[in-house]
């Protein structure tokens, strides 16, 4: 018979004293959409609204927005 643990948050299989690391993953995941959504969404100045930003360089140079 075989010994371990289940995580109460997503219910995966730990050896014993093992830790999972589920939570370290969705909060990885929700930083990787927020870089997302901060560089593809900015406030469009004269109306307060967002707007979509489709071709962005690093470096700030935003060629078009989509308003």
């Amino acid at each position: 018979m075989a010994y371990y643990n289940t995580c109460p948050n997503c219910g995966c299989n730990l050896d014993p004293g093992e830790k999972c690391d589920c939570e370290n993953e969705k909060a990885r995941e929700q930083e990787k959409k927020q870089k997302f959504f901060s560089r593809h969404l900015k406030m469009e100045s004269k109306a307060g609204q967002f707007a979509f930003v489709f071709d962005s360089k690093e470096g700030g140079d935003e060629k078009k927005m989509c308003i």
